[in-house]
């Protein structure tokens, strides 16, 4: 019997892995104003109030996903004004855009994570200009896959919350997960049926 539960337990693991599969990966940036860079945030600095202050770097934040639905937290926040231009291209489906400071501020707690890891909830913070200004410009469509951001932000930078639809593992994962689950219930069985030897 501890040789089957022993088996049993490798279907969580199997589970995780399958699950794995879906990720969805980070958007990609094209069209970056030269001498720029694009990259996952994981600073110690809040983002919202202008703290992070690093010039030339657009951030992403790989965020929560909610009812189906997976949130990436994009900003510009330099040191001092300027302008960056890109495109980012998401791999599922857009379905909406926050660009508001009500509509960020009021979606932190059910996207946001600890971005630092010290099992704190303090990342968020905010201001009066978080949101893109008059005169930004930030594109998209309902259904597309890509956000083309047009900013001159100046301090505490620009921020918006995409929401994209979440990845659909593809049939593969499920014929692996089916085949895992029957190697599993095959070998509890085989090792049930070896009469033991006294």
């Amino acid at each position: 019997m501890t040789t089957i539960l022993n088996k049993l337990t490798l279907i969580p693991a199997i589970l995780a892995l399958c699950a794995g599969a879906a990720q969805a990966a980070p958007p990609a940036a094209s069209g970056l104003t030269a001498g720029y860079s694009f990259q996952q945030y994981s600073g110690a600095a809040p983002v919202g109030n202008g703290q992070v202050d690093t010039s030339s770097t657009l951030f992403y934040i790989d965020e929560q996903t909610v009812a189906g639905v997976k949130s990436w937290y994009i900003f510009f926040d330099p040191a001092h004004a300027q302008p960056v231009t890109v495109t980012l291209t998401f791999d599922t489906p857009i379905v909406n855009v926050i660009d508001t400071k009500q509509g960020l501020d009021g979606s932190n707690a059910t996207y946001g994570i600890d971005v630092d890891g010290d099992s704190v909830f303090n990342d968020y913070t905010t201001s009066l200009l978080i949101a893109p200004e008059r005169g930004d410009s930030t594109l998209w469509t309902a259904g597309g896959f890509t956000v083309t951001l047009d900013w001159n932000a100046v301090d505490p930078g620009d921020h918006i919350r995409v929401l994209t639809a979440t990845p659909v593992p593809e049939p593969e994962t499920y014929a692996l997960l089916l085949a895992g689950l029957g190697m599993t219930a095959f070998m509890a069985r085989r090792r049930k049926a070896i009469p033991k030897s006294s």
